[in-house]
């Protein structure tokens, strides 16, 4: 039976969180999992999530023996997901164990128990349809003392013989058990699809609107994410003049509350003005230091009103 510990803030520190889904072969459900060497040496740790969304926190630790020296490889971003795992495909060597680190909602956390990487043993091949061999009774008017009724003729009509209807032999069907393919991104697994299922991704593979499907050995697909290319609007709330003054026009200034946050490109603040009352607010490029992109965050009443952006020219 697994005891869980109250939860104690220090040990996230050192730990991280992960989930699976398997191929064919079910899942062992928490705390419990499999990890299963796949081919180029590579471990496949994978299970089922009974707690649902309790979960906050999943990690995969690996050490060279079973009990010490555990360290965390892998965070899961969504650990909530029923089935799920990940692909291992940076270990020296398979001779490794592998343990889990679960946190629950309520501050409870549990370790599984070490498991150690074992050899992928496929599924057997579906059993072939048993062919029933038919036994041929023996003629029994051959042995009889009295001599073998004749046959009936065929029915006559119109002068034409019909002859009496063969029956087709009955075919077993063959079942033939549908293909399943692993979903990967990167290293992380993060599903399974049927082949039948390849209807949805019609779209995405041909015209790349979505996420694309490719196909790699032993039966996985990798995600490629769709990245579409970013379109620049200028804001006709923020937006720079050709004198080089930035404005901050805002009509409803006075019967609403404004405040505007200034960013440089990666994102580090700059500055922010509030409580912004005049409709038009202008302000000179120098507060910004140096020319290029910066970022600005628009607030209305608290909430976000616009995010954007604004290029100031460099003087020559």
């Amino acid at each position: 039976m697994v005891r869980f510990k109250r939860y104690n803030p220090h040990w996230l520190l050192a730990l991280l969180s992960i989930f699976f889904q398997h191929t064919v072969t079910g899942q062992d459900t928490l705390p419990d999992f499999s990890a299963v060497i796949r081919t180029g040496n590579k471990v496949l740790i994978s299970w089922s999530n009974p707690y649902g969304s309790r979960i906050r926190q999943l990690s995969i630790q690996r050490s060279a023996d079973s009990v010490r020296a555990f360290k965390t490889i892998m965070t899961i971003p969504d650990p909530t997901v029923l089935q799920n795992g990940f692909l291992d495909a940076k270990v020296r060597d398979t001779n490794q164990y592998y343990r889990l680190y679960i946190l629950l909602d309520s501050g409870k956390y549990v370790f599984s128990k070490s498991e150690k990487a074992k050899k992928f043993i496929p599924p057997p091949p579906p059993p072939k349809p048993a062919v029933q061999s038919v036994v041929k009774k023996p003629d029994e008017r051959a042995n009889s003392r009295f001599p073998p009724r004749p046959v009936d003729d065929p029915p006559v009509e119109n002068n034409v013989v019909k002859d009496k209807a063969v029956r087709p032999a009955v075919k077993l069907p063959v079942v033939v058990p549908e293909k399943i393919y692993t979903l990967r991104k990167g290293d992380l697994v993060i599903g399974t699809v049927a082949e039948s299922a390849f209807r949805r991704f019609r779209d995405s593979i041909n015209f790349k609107t979505k996420d694309t499907l490719q196909v790699l050995p032993n039966d996985t697909l990798l995600v490629k994410a769709f990245v579409p290319k970013e379109v620049y609007r200028p804001s006709k709330y923020v937006f720079m003049d050709k004198a080089g003054l930035l404005h901050i026009a805002l009509p409803e200034a006075g019967r609403r509350n404004y405040r505007v946050k200034f960013y440089e490109e990666d994102k580090s603040l700059l500055f922010e003005i509030k409580d912004i009352r005049d409709q038009v607010l202008l302000l000179d490029k120098a507060n910004f230091q140096h020319a290029g992109w910066f970022l600005f965050e628009l607030f209305e009443d608290g909430l976000l009103k616009e995010k954007n952006r604004f290029f100031i020219a460099r003087d020559f």
